[in-house]
């Protein structure tokens, strides 16, 4: 089928708001001068319906904290139902209650999880308030419902030590786990010396993806599970990779960020589904050059 709009992956913030202080958080690119915005459910419902057609390989829900908007289970509810295509939430995993997750269990969401540290303390430290315990029961909570869930950890010079012990605990539990070298950080360029030799020591598979992503399936002691390392093609200002990858990111407001780094947003035009489909499409061919 072919796209109507380029873009594969479609990310929408349905908040700008978060229970976390995470220093290296860039708020998916959100100034923080930006007011605290939720978006509606008849926004997201509308978007959703104009691409259902679309040939995208996944539609993100993200933030801020996406489950401090209490329409977002409904939101991923409606997509589950109307795209065709994989269905996720970026989340901290601190506020999903017993009763949402009853009904995301009937849907093919998945969940990924920010996962700074495995120490406590630290742990409370890098969010502010976060209680890895309550982060942990809820893990297995997510498991106990039959709901995919990955671990996301932005590497940054207060973890990069803790990698290995991240690792480690993601291949006992058998959950996948992403590596995201902070944007921005000068030293980030240089983790992967650190990083790759420790996966490489148990590693069984290894594939590099060519969009700035390399991936091991890990193995040890019975357990196995992948790590995904994300070198991001901010770091080389290669736009093809970034054509490659292909997300949009969907502001609270409903306007269009193109690249994470970039000032420049332009309104949806919610009017009609073509509108919404041309104005994703106008976002795709000035989508060119990198920020």
């Amino acid at each position: 089928m072919t796209s109507n709009i380029g873009w594969k992956k479609i990310r929408i913030l349905v908040t700008n708001k978060c229970n976390y202080h995470c220093p290296f958080c860039h708020n998916e690119g959100q100034d923080k001068i930006d007011a605290l915005r939720y978006m509606n459910f008849d926004d997201v419902s509308k978007l959703i319906t104009a691409l259902h057609q679309e040939p995208l390989e996944e539609i993100n829900f993200s933030g801020g904290e996406p489950f401090l908007n209490k329409r977002v289970t409904d939101m991923i509810v409606f997509a589950n139902t109307v795209a065709n295509c994989d269905i996720s939430c970026a989340t901290n995993l601190s506020l999903i209650t017993d009763e949402q997750l009853a009904i995301l269990r009937n849907t093919r969401v998945k969940f990924n999880i920010q996962f700074p540290f495995i120490d406590a303390n630290k742990f409370k430290i890098s969010t502010g308030s976060g209680d890895l315990n309550t982060i942990l029961s809820n893990i297995n909570k997510v498991k106990e419902a039959g709901i995919a869930i990955g671990l996301n950890m932005v590497v940054q010079s207060a973890n990069v030590n803790d990698v290995e012990e991240v690792i480690h605990f993601a291949l006992e539990h058998e959950i996948p786990l992403k590596l995201l070298p902070q944007i921005g950080l000068a030293k980030s360029f240089n983790f992967k010396r650190m990083i790759f030799p420790i996966l490489d020591s148990i590693a069984v598979d290894y594939k590099n993806k060519k969009t700035g992503a390399k991936r091991w399936v890990i193995a040890k002691n019975g357990h196995a599970t992948s790590v995904l390392y994300i070198d991001s093609p901010c770091f080389y200002k290669n736009i093809e990779q970034c054509r490659n990858y292909s997300e949009i990111r969907i502001l609270p407001d409903m306007s269009l960020q193109s690249c994470i780094l970039s000032k420049t947003r332009t309104t949806i035009d919610m009017s009609t589904d073509s509108s919404i489909i041309n104005s994703l499409s106008q976002a795709w061919k000035n989508f060119n050059q990198c920020c």
